[in-house]
Formats: structure tokens, C-alpha cells, sequence
């Protein structure tokens, strides 16, 4: 599915089940509740604090999903890129919210977008070198910025598109950083 079908997908009302806290927990978000007829606004993700999405996140599998739905629907993405979330700690269950996108033209080229949380007090951007071995952290930010990140992928977008290697576009991110 591509970014923009998922984000139709999402603002065509797809209704899903409780979001509450789980039986037994104690975590809370600003004290209140999210039920499945509130959203995830942008106004509300750039107001999280990194308990805030631990919290949030900790309410469950579907939960976790549409947070990650949130974040993902507020990115300036194009369909050059396809994206994945991690719902079930299959890339290593560290971070509330796990971005995972793809270029379409070339699947070497793989940015992970990372939300703060419990390991990090920032948003971090994560070039992978090497898939499922090293990666180059290309993005550091204290608060949710969607601007910040769509400048990251629309340059390693048109990195791409100009012919240059992925060894390249990570060597040209580290060196200038990822939003320079």
C-alpha cells in the first residue's frame, strides 16, 4: 500500500475498536483517555512527551498502529516512497512509534523515522547502511517535526532520482546532515 492510499485510507474513517488503557495499567496520557472517536491530531502529537507516547503506545497492537497511522498521515510523503509501521516489536519493539519507509526505485535506499520515547528523547531519522546491521542517525529533534521530515525524504528523494548510490546519499547525509 502506498503512503497516499494509506493516508486516503485513513481520512475515508476507518473506524477501528478501543484504544483505553489495558486492563490493569497505570499509565496515563495527560490523564485523559483516547477512545476510537477521538484523534491523533497534529496538534496533539507535537504536544506529546516522550511518557506521553510510551503511555500511549503501551495501550496495545492497535493502538500502537494508529498512532503510527497518525504520525505517518502528517508527513509530507510522496508515493516515491513506501511505508511500513512496526506494530508487534518486529523491529525491535524500542520505539512508540517506527516508521519504516522505502524507495520505490530503489529498495537499498531505507529511512527510519523513530519517535521519542522511554530509549530517546528525540525524534530521530535513521539511514540504513547496511539493512538489519548499522545505520547512520541523519535527523535529530526534540519535538514532532512532519516539515523537518519531509525535507529528509524529499532530498534523499531527489538523490535518488539524480542516479546517486545509496552508499552515496549516506555518505552525503553524514557529512552534511540530513536536513542541510
Amino acid at each position: 500500500m502506498s503512503v497516499t492510499q494509506f493516508k486516503e485510507k485513513i481520512s475515508n474513517g476507518k473506524i477501528c475498536a478501543y484504544y483505553g488503557r489495558r486492563r490493569g495499567g497505570n499509565r496515563s496520557c495527560c490523564g485523559s483517555e483516547l477512545t476510537r472517536d477521538e484523534s491523533v491530531t497534529l496538534q496533539r502529537l507535537k504536544a506529546f512527551s516522550p511518557g506521553d507516547f510510551e503511555a500511549y503506545s503501551a495501550r496495545g497492537e492497535e493502538f500502537r498502529r494508529r498512532l503510527c497511522g497518525a504520525v505517518l498521515h502528517a508527513l509530507p510523503v510522496s508515493d516515491a516512497w513506501l511505508a511500513d509501521c512496526e506494530c508487534r516489536g518486529e523491529w525491535g519493539g524500542v520505539f512508540p512509534v517506527h516508521l519504516r519507509f522505502t524507495h520505490r526505485k530503489n529498495s537499498y535506499v531505507t529511512l527510519d523515522i523513530l519517535s521519542t520515547g522511554n530509549e530517546s528523547p528525540f525524534w530521530h531519522g535513521l539511514i540504513w547502511i547496511n539493512p538489519d546491521h548499522t545505520g547512520l542517525y541523519v535527523l535529530n529533534t526534540e519535538q514532532f517535526e512532519p516539515e523537518s521530515i519531509g525535507r529528509l525524504l524529499m532530498r534523499v528523494e531527489e538523490m535518488v532520482s539524480a542516479g546517486i548510490t545509496p552508499a552515496e546519499i549516506v555518505a552525503v547525509l553524514g557529512r552534511k546532515g540530513g536536513c542541510a
